[in-house]
């Protein structure tokens, strides 16, 4: 299998594409971060993967297809794409500007929307699609900003799943809650600045607070694995989901 991670030079997508690379060929897509992704590339190749990289501002829809068949050309072809680029930018609302709540939804929703596009007609017939979402999306812990663009995701998971399952695409997504990456410390950092009841207010069901990405990772990995899973958000979160 080929796959496709996008955020993939660190934390969740970083974890995804080295748990993928022991059995599959990974294209570790990144924005800014070129010498961690290609740090990446040599760890996945270190497991046996062929492994490439490919750029891109998943914001841009041009920039985004020529990204997805960089990565098709040089695998030679795609069998999965695993939307896991996102940024977190968090304020109350009334502080919460314009640049803030466009960069956000932008990136979060649009581009898994741009890359997903650009891939579907490589992942026909049989291919999955998975995107890493957030407990923010049903609980609406974090932000507005952050909470709309994950909710739009489950949205666009359902649909999509509706519209290319019949094709034999499979898709689904993951709802982390709070993982031990920088994006977490940058929302906790948020949230004890403002009262905003977020992550803090509710517990898991775990002794755990924090999961690893490579917990995540193997959710997607299974995801990827299984036949039979269409339209699911997989909550991955102690069991934040029923408090």
């Amino acid at each position: 299998m080929n796959v496709l991670v996008t955020g993939a030079s660190r934390g969740i997508g970083r974890s995804t594409a080295l748990a993928l690379a022991d059995e599959h060929d990974v294209a570790i897509a990144y924005n800014q971060s070129a010498d961690a992704a290609a740090e990446v590339a040599v760890a996945a190749r270190d497991r046996g993967a062929e492994a490439v990289t490919v750029q891109a501002d998943v914001t841009d829809s041009d920039a985004v297809e020529e990204m997805v068949d960089a990565a098709a050309d040089e695998l030679g072809g795609l069998d999965a794409v695993v939307n896991n680029a996102g940024v977190v930018d968090p304020d109350s609302l009334d502080d919460l500007d314009d640049d803030q709540w466009d960069r956000v939804l932008q990136t979060n929703l649009t581009g898994a929307f741009y890359v997903t596009r650009a891939a579907i007609d490589y992942l026909q017939p049989g291919g999955d699609v998975v995107f890493v979402s957030s407990i923010g999306g049903t609980a609406g812990t974090v932000d507005a900003s952050y909470a709309a663009s994950k909710a739009g995701l489950h949205g666009l998971t359902r649909a999509l799943a509706r519209e290319y399952g019949e094709d034999g695409v499979q898709v689904n997504a993951v709802a982390p809650g709070p993982v031990e990456t920088s994006m977490n410390d940058d929302i906790l950092g948020f949230l004890e600045e403002i009262e905003f009841r977020g992550h803090e207010n509710l517990d898991t069901h775990l002794p755990e607070y924090a999961c690893d990405p490579a917990d995540v990772a193997d959710t997607i990995e299974y995801l990827l694995g299984n036949e039979y899973v269409q339209g699911e958000i997989v909550n991955v979160n102690g069991g934040m989901q029923f408090q």
